[in-house]
């Protein structure tokens, strides 16, 4: 071939087409890693077509190979002019392929074809019965593999795909394991949010598995919410080689989760709302009557009876101060001008004749779907009330804001601090937030160090877009 070390061969000369009516791959190399010819034995054991293979680097194609055999034997025929052969277990075929490697002036040439027990004569007794028990553990693991209901997958540091079973093929859309392996090449591009995978990597310690939750892509573009574990494998150094484990496809789960927390706030809001009703109805309008009534019989009593009196109108004042507070905590939201405007009117109404100043800053819209603003708005009320009847602050700022992919919601007090979740009676509602916004998919922290002030701070994705991503 005499072709220079970059510039791709093209299609139709005679000894090209005596390549591609070869039974075994061919394909050819410049030493930078440039590919530049296979053949179209190859492309099929591949699964790449001649345009989408020549002109790039193969080790962007096959990221897989860096730090293995192949690798090693490639550097090895340039730098010694050598041929060079090797048999070896290729992931993206899921098969042992033999590769004999013709070194030349400016390029190798790799002759792939099926890895054979006994085709080479002088082959130690040793080593093929070595060889033999290792592709048939292979064909065992591959076979366990493909035998499980849910997916499995094993994939480099990076994200590289090893092995993936069929189940996480169905699972995914694709007609087989291998044409996911064929179509795929980095684990990462399987996420919604690419970011989710680095998130498990991140939380990962000690060599124990860790689980996540998050959204995967199908082969058509739709989303399936997964729960994924990530097993570190290490090298005999300590080095992690692999990431591996099972795939569940939890897409019905979180479903019917999404539907049993909208009938939860359904009931609610209805409760909340009947109470709201009968505290206002019955109770506040008989206590402002008992009121009246006082008023009017203090002028028939002796001027003894004068303070006492005082007293017990003052009580019955406060008591209707707090049982409309109340009313206002347990009214469903009113969101139709926005979130900013529903927690300022609960703001204003929790906190009324307390004395404590309120600030509550935010844009008037924010791209929210309702079941997150009604969250939201949830989880501000138990932050505020939390606030009103245990922090003691002077000072609540509550703040919206739109923070790349999120919408971030704060409310901070200057109170006596030591907020913690609690199991007792009567002390739910920290725990019944963190559930809530975990419901919701966002993430909640509650800072409130002992020596004071409480910071309440809740993270909302943002809506996805109404268009579906495009197929692959």
């Amino acid at each position: 071939m005499s072709q220079t070390m970059h510039e791709p061969v093209q299609r139709g000369a005679s000894a090209i087409q005596a390549l591609d009516n070869l039974a075994g791959g061919v394909f050819s190399m410049a030493p930078d890693g440039t590919i530049l010819f296979v053949n179209d034995a190859l492309q099929r054991t591949v699964g790449l077509r001649f345009e989408e293979a020549v002109g790039r680097n193969f080790y962007d194609l096959f990221p897989y190979a860096r730090g293995t055999e192949i690798e090693r034997h490639l550097t090895l025929a340039m730098e010694s002019g050598e041929v060079q052969e090797l048999e070896e277990f290729s992931p993206r075929v899921g098969r042992w392929l033999r590769r004999r490697i013709f070194p030349g002036p400016d390029s190798v040439t790799v002759l792939v074809d099926e890895g054979g027990l006994g085709r080479v004569e002088d082959e130690p007794n040793r080593l093929r019965h070595a060889l033999e028990r290792a592709r048939n553990a292979e064909r065992r693991y591959r076979d366990v593999l493909d035998s499980m209901a849910d997916g499995w997958k094993e994939t480099t540091p990076d994200g590289a795909l090893i092995v993936v079973n069929e189940a996480l093929a169905t699972m995914l859309g694709y007609d087989d394991a291998n044409q996911l392996m064929a179509s795929v090449s980095s684990a990462n591009e399987l996420y919604v949010d690419p970011e989710d995978r680095a998130r498990g990597l991140q939380s990962e310690s000690d060599g124990r598995p860790r689980m996540i939750e998050a959204q995967m892509r199908r082969r058509d573009g739709t989303p399936v919410w997964v729960r994924s574990t990530l097993t570190p494998r290490r090298s005999p150094t300590g080095e992690v080689t692999s990431y591996r484990g099972f795939v569940e496809d939890i897409t019905e789960q979180r479903d019917a989760e999404h539907r049993r927390r909208e009938a939860e706030d359904r009931i609610e809001t209805r409760e909340r709302t009947l109470l709201a009703e009968a505290v206002h109805d019955a109770p506040l309008q008989l206590i402002v009557a008992a009121m009246l009534r006082l008023d009017g019989l203090e002028p028939q009593l002796p001027p003894a009876f004068s303070e006492p009196l005082e007293h017990v109108i003052e009580l019955l004042r406060q008591t209707v101060e707090r049982l409309r507070d109340l009313v206002v905590v347990l009214s469903p939201p009113v969101l139709g001008h926005g979130l900013a405007d529903g927690l300022r009117a609960l703001a204003q109404g929790v906190f009324a004749g307390s004395g404590t100043e309120v600030e509550v800053a935010g844009p008037a819209r924010l791209p929210l779907r309702p079941d997150a603003e009604n969250g939201a708005f949830r989880i501000a009320r138990e932050a505020l009330v939390n606030a009103r009847r245990h922090a003691r602050a002077e000072h609540v700022v509550v703040r919206l804001a739109h923070e790349g992919d999120a919408v971030v919601l704060t409310v901070a007090d200057d109170g006596v601090g030591g907020a913690h979740p609690s199991s007792e009676p009567g002390h739910l509602g920290m725990t019944s937030m963190y559930s809530r916004a975990e419901g919701m998919g966002g993430t909640l922290t509650v800072d409130s160090p002992p020596d004071g002030g409480t910071t309440v701070t809740l993270s909302v994705p943002l809506d996805p877009p109404s268009d579906p991503p495009a197929p692959r």
